[in-house]
């Protein structure tokens, strides 16, 4: 049975990986595969190692890996191969096969389009950011936690705290 991952490297950002679950949301719909998971590099869960687990759990037998990146930089040249051997060295029945990054296929021409059709002066250029805050997580690593955009923390955190830096 086959099984896609969705790799990205992942972001202390609440609800940065939103995109990434309503693509594999999509290919599940599908149906072309049995299987598909999300797993990522850092920060976001569920970690990579997790989404081989549930994978093999539900039955894979072959993993495709799709790295979601633009470029094959050193991201994709160097720590998607790592978290790969890692997993085929605890999985070696699994068959693990990586796809091409994203890069130039021309299909993005036209969601690039889309994207400059909806360019937002300066004073709307954190609308995104502001969107994250919907899938907040109380994670003090967030750039949002504490401030105003998030919908978890009424006050800010004690920066010494978190931080173990004094701003005195």
């Amino acid at each position: 049975m086959e099984a896609i991952i969705l790799l990205a490297h992942g972001s202390v950002l609440c609800g940065s990986g939103e995109a990434l679950w309503e693509h594999a949301a999509r290919l599940n719909f599908t149906q072309r595969y049995e299987i598909v998971e999300v797993g990522y590099l850092n920060y976001s869960s569920p970690p990579f190692l997790q989404s081989v687990e549930r994978c093999i759990l539900e039955g894979a037998t072959r993993i495709i890996v799709c790295p979601y990146f633009v470029l094959p930089g050193k991201f994709v040249k160097v720590d998607v191969p790592l978290a790969i051997q890692a997993a085929q060295t605890m999985y070696p029945e699994v068959e693990f096969v990586v796809a091409d990054v994203i890069g130039a296929d021309s299909r993005l021409a036209d969601a690039i389009l889309e994207s400059a059709s909806t360019a937002r002066t300066a004073d709307r250029w954190h609308d995104e950011l502001e969107k994250a805050s919907g899938h907040c997580r109380a994670d003090s690593q967030c750039p949002l936690y504490g401030t105003l955009s998030c919908p978890r923390v009424s006050t800010p955190p004690d920066v010494t705290a978190v931080t173990g830096v004094s701003m005195n």
